[in-house]
């Protein structure tokens, strides 16, 4: 279904070229009418997805990026990610410094947010949304050491995305 989740994604534009609320309107709209199981399949390769992007170096970049964070922020950061495309994520995830090359965004705390991604099979869905939710996949949250660098090392371990987004340690935790 991964192929499948890509080419609905996709299909639906990206974040560089309309905002995410419309794409995932659209991501909705081509799941519309679809079978419970094909939506929970969906949902279940969106999980695993956004699941692979919850490790430490993605946090990180993602603290560069926006200047602070928390659960809801990192996942909707990582949503946000998703919606680019299968092959921005797939960059990103082997180098989180791919985001400075495509996050072309002027206030990146209201314009990076891939939180409605979330809902689209749930908007989907004409039925009784338990029941859709009971058979989507539980995927434990990731364990890392938080323990976070200093400003100059982050700055130095994402040198692109610190230039990018003037990242000056502000705020950090």
């Amino acid at each position: 279904m991964e192929a499948e989740f890509w080419g609905i994604v996709e299909a639906a534009g990206s974040p560089a070229t309309v905002n995410p609320e419309e794409q995932c309107e659209a991501i909705s709209e081509l799941l519309r009418g679809r079978t419970k199981e094909q939506l929970v399949s969906f949902t279940n390769s969106h999980r695993r997805l956004l699941a692979k992007l919850d490790n430490w170096q993605i946090l990180k970049a993602s603290y560069v990026v926006l200047g602070y964070v928390s659960d809801d922020v990192f996942e909707d950061f990582r949503n946000w990610i998703i919606l680019h495309g299968k092959e921005r994520y797939l960059k990103t995830f082997s180098n989180p410094e791919a985001l400075a090359e495509y996050a072309q965004v002027q206030d990146p705390v209201e314009e990076i947010s891939g939180e409605p991604l979330l809902y689209v099979c749930e908007n989907a869905w004409e039925g009784d949304i338990e029941e859709l939710e009971e058979e989507y996949e539980f995927i434990p949250v990731s364990e890392y050491e938080m323990k976070w660098p200093s400003p100059e090392e982050l700055a130095f371990e994402f040198p692109k995305l610190a230039e990018r987004f003037n990242f000056g340690g502000k705020g950090l935790v």
